[in-house]
């Protein structure tokens, strides 16, 4: 089976994923893993592939709720709506807000090159309740880049992107970089809706949907 191709947008389509706690499987090659609440990172083919449940975003930190009880209705806690959209939020689009948003930090240098966009026609996880789709990016390693003074939040929102709720985004840099835009109240692109909606829309066609 081969491990990769590109689609006619330049979008890497793989065929096959599987996820465990120790180790990911591409078109039967073993990869290391660098495991986050929202992505997972492969240093070798770097890549940072979005969790997924049946297309849809999801959360492994261990505080997060079940995913079943908030969507069903039955998590009770003071921000149950908001856990409830996030685990329905497509997983296409917030990669698709990743993409503008990485884009946009590269360019004023707070951030990784994107190196493009990967989606993902067979994925499977540990936690995913089968099989489905997901997507992600190939994102330049930071630990190779020089060191700097850490990006600040005036900086950020210069770059059109709005930092996630707990400034995260800004606490937990690589050398002074942003690496991670997600949470619960994920950073977000200022006016990025209409680029967003084209990359999102690129994913879907990439995957035949």
């Amino acid at each position: 089976m081969k491990e990769a191709g590109m689609d006619h947008e330049g979008i890497e389509l793989i065929d096959k994923v599987r996820l465990w706690p120790s180790h990911a499987m591409i078109a039967g090659r073993p990869h290391r893993v660098k495991w986050g609440a929202w992505a997972v990172y492969l240093p070798g083919p770097q890549i940072k592939l979005m969790h997924a449940v049946a297309g849809r975003q999801h959360c492994i930190y261990y505080k997060a709720p079940r995913r079943e009880e908030v969507l069903g209705g039955f998590d009770r806690r003071r921000d149950a709506e908001d856990w409830a959209r996030a685990f329905s939020t497509p997983v296409l689009r917030r990669v698709a807000e990743n993409w503008v948003m990485f884009q946009r930090l590269h360019a004023a240098g707070l951030g990784p090159e994107p190196m493009g966009l990967v989606a993902v026609r067979d994925y499977r996880s540990f936690f995913s309740r089968g099989r489905g789709i997901t997507a992600g990016l190939r994102l330049a390693d930071l630990t190779k880049y020089p060191e700097k003074a850490p990006a600040t939040e005036a900086e950020l929102r210069g770059a059109g992107i709005v930092p996630d709720r707990s400034r995260a985004s800004l606490r937990e840099q690589i050398r002074g970089y942003v690496s991670d835009l997600n949470n619960l109240h994920g950073a977000m692109p200022e006016d990025g809706e209409a680029e967003v909606a084209a990359v999102e829309a690129a994913l879907a066609r990439a995957l035949g949907r």
